[in-house]
């Protein structure tokens, strides 16, 4: 039986590979047997691995930093869109970003990716905090603070319950900010 599927539907299924076997377990066999294909509809839609490879890492840049961001900004309030960033921030597939960052330290690719990712998550968070301080200095340390707090997350063993991101992201962006922002003119 053939399946139709697909960009998405092969991106989405290689997300919970990495999470369920992390990326050694990330193969053509196991992601094609998940999706009820044949390898030959892999290779119609991408060619190679290595093509599928580079068009997953885009679409996990994508879809889970740069439209989150963008999604964010478009709160128009700072305060509303720190609040989006920790709803987006908890709601990441944590098991399969940190199967990700496990990759980026024997791949290139995967480290030149994962870079930009970090780079663009502490952007949005930065840019954020400047408009509530006018210290750059501590917008820089909140914001630095935040994404180290993301990253040790993922990387804990087993991995806590979400709440508990959740409630260390708003102690670092609401608690420690509260007292910084009060005393802007």
């Amino acid at each position: 039986m053939h399946k139709i599927v697909d960009r998405q539907d092969y991106f989405s299924a290689a997300i919970d590979i990495l999470a369920e076997a992390d990326h050694g377990g990330l193969k053509l066999t196991p992601l094609c047997r998940r999706l009820e294909v044949t390898t030959g509809s892999f290779y119609h839609y991408f060619g190679s691995w290595a093509r599928f490879k580079t068009e997953l890492l885009e679409f996990w840049l994508q879809d889970r930093t740069l439209e989150l961001a963008e999604a964010a900004r478009r709160q128009g309030d700072p305060q509303r869109t720190l609040e989006a960033l920790i709803d987006f921030a908890c709601g990441f597939p944590h098991s399969a970003e940190a199967a990700i960052r496990a990759w980026s330290h024997s791949d290139q690719e995967v480290r030149q990716v994962q870079a930009t990712v970090d780079e663009q998550r502490y952007r949005v968070t930065y840019e954020t905090l400047q408009l509530l301080l006018d210290n750059d200095a501590d917008a820089e340390m909140l914001a630095r603070m935040a994404i180290f707090t993301l990253n040790g997350y993922q990387q804990t063993q087993p991995l806590p319950g979400v709440e508990h991101l959740r409630r260390s992201l708003n102690l670092v962006l609401t608690e420690l900010l509260a007292p910084r922002a009060a005393v802007r003119p």
